[in-house]
C-alpha cells in the first residue's frame, strides 16, 4: 500500500495556495506588477539617476570624446514579515461546519481539507490587502511605516515630488483650474523623472471637486471632445474610471477603497480610506515600480531542520497539545519599491 501523503505536508499546502484566486487590487496590478523574489531576507535595490546630456560635437580629426558614466546608489532593505495564522481545533472538524447539511456524512478529514483551503484564502487576502496598503503608502507618503508586534520603523524612499495647494484649492470650483494643475505636475515629472505620467488617481473628495469644476465642465462641451472626455465607469478592481485628458495623454481614475485600521489604536478600530480623499497622484505605467519578496525560513517538521524558501507566499503548520490544536500560517515578506523616485507626483488639492 503506498504511503499516504498528509494534506499538511509543505508541498501539498503550497499547491493549495497556488490555486487560490488572488484579490485584485488597483495599485498592485496597475503599477507594482513586476515581481522579484530573493533567497535572502534582505533585498538590494539599485537607484540610477538619468540625465539629459547631449552628445558632444568633435572635429573629425580628433575622434571620440569620453563622457562620464552615470552613477547609481544601492539601498538594502529588509522586507517586513507578514505571518497571519489560523487555528483549527477538534471541534472545527468533528462538528458540522456552517451551511453543512445536518444529515451529512462528511468525514472529519474532509472538513479539515475544506477548512485548510478556506483558511488559506482568508490569510492570502489579508496579506494582499496589506501589500496594497504598502503600495499606496509608498506612492502617497513616499514612505512605508512598519508598525506591529516587535517592529516599529519607517522605510523612506526620499520622495519630494509633491505640492499642497494653498491659495486656490479645487474646492473653489469657480476659480481653481484642476486641468492646469495636472498639466503642470505632469511636466514636472517629465523633467525630473524622465517619464510621461499617463494615469491620475484621485481620492473621493478630489474627484468630486474635479467633476464639479466650471473649467472642467466647459471643456466637456461636445466641441472640445478632442481635449477631454469624462465617462465614469466602475472597474472590478475597486477603481472608477472617470475619463481621459487628451492634451496630456492622462487617464483619470478615482480609487475609493477602504481598509480596517485595527493597528493604530487596537482598542478603537476604524474604517479608513486607502487613498487620501483630498489628494491626487500622477503616475506612469512605464516607470520602474517593483514588488520584492524576501526569503522565508521555516522549520521542516519532516527533517527537523530549518528550510529557507524563495517565494511570494510560504505556508507553514505546527501543532500543540492540551488541548489539541493545529496552527496554519501563511508567511510573506513583501516590499513594494518605486525604484524611480521622481517618476510620480502627489498633489494635495483640498482640505480633508
Amino acid at each position: 500500500m503506498p504511503n499516504e501523503i498528509s494534506i499538511y505536508e509543505p508541498r501539498k499546502m503550497a499547491e493549495v495556495v497556488r490555486r487560490n484566486a488572488p484579490v485584485t487590487t488597483f495599485f498592485l496590478s496597475t503599477f507594482f506588477n513586476r515581481i522579484e523574489t530573493f533567497n535572502t531576507t534582505k533585498v538590494d535595490v539599485d537607484f540610477k539617476k538619468g540625465n539629459r546630456k547631449l552628445a558632444p560635437f568633435v572635429h573629425r580629426t580628433i575622434g571620440g570624446k569620453i563622457v562620464p558614466n552615470t552613477g547609481y546608489t544601492t539601498e538594502t532593505y529588509t522586507p517586513p514579515l507578514l505571518a497571519p495564522e489560523k487555528l483549527t481545533t477538534i471541534d472545527d472538524i468533528i462538528v458540522r461546519s456552517a451551511g453543512e447539511d445536518i444529515y451529512t456524512e462528511t468525514t472529519p478529514e474532509t472538513r479539515a481539507v475544506k477548512k485548510m483551503a478556506e483558511d488559506f484564502v482568508e490569510l492570502d487576502e489579508m496579506i494582499t490587502r496589506r501589500e496594497e496598503w504598502m503600495a499606496v503608502r509608498a506612492i502617497y507618503d513616499g514612505m512605508i511605516p512598519i508598525k506591529g508586534d516587535g517592529v516599529d520603523e519607517v522605510i523612506d524612499f526620499q520622495f519630494t515630488n509633491k505640492e499642497t495647494l494653498t491659495s486656490t484649492k479645487w474646492s473653489d470650483t469657480v476659480n481653481s483650474d484642476p486641468l492646469a494643475d495636472i498639466s503642470r505636475w505632469s511636466n514636472k515629472v517629465l523633467q525630473t523623472g524622465f517619464v510621461n505620467p499617463n494615469i491620475c488617481v484621485m481620492g473621493s473628495k478630489a474627484a468630486e471637486y474635479f467633476l464639479a469644476n466650471e473649467k472642467v465642465q466647459k471643456i466637456l462641451d461636445i466641441r472640445h471632445m478632442d481635449m477631454a472626455v469624462i465617462a465614469p465607469k466602475d472597474l472590478p478592481n475597486g477603481a472608477k474610471y472617470l475619463g481621459y485628458v487628451a492634451k496630456d495623454n492622462i487617464s483619470l481614475y478615482m480609487y475609493n477603497s477602504y481598509y480596517l485600521d485595527d493597528f493604530t489604536d487596537p482598542a478603537n478600530p476604524v474604517q479608513k480610506s486607502l487613498v487620501p480623499e483630498n489628494q491626487v497622484a500622477l503616475l506612469s505605467t512605464n516607470a520602474n515600480y517593483k514588488r520584492l519578496y524576501g526569503a522565508i525560513t521555516i522549520l521542516d517538521t519532516d527533517t527537523d531542520s530549518f528550510r529557507t524558501v524563495e517565494a511570494t507566499r510560504v505556508p507553514d503548520t505546527y501543532t500543540a497539545r492540551r488541548p489539541a490544536r493545529r496552527f496554519l500560517q501563511l508567511n510573506s515578506a513583501p516590499l513594494p519599491v518605486p525604484v524611480e523616485t521622481d517618476s510620480w507626483f502627489v498633489g494635495t488639492v483640498c482640505d480633508e
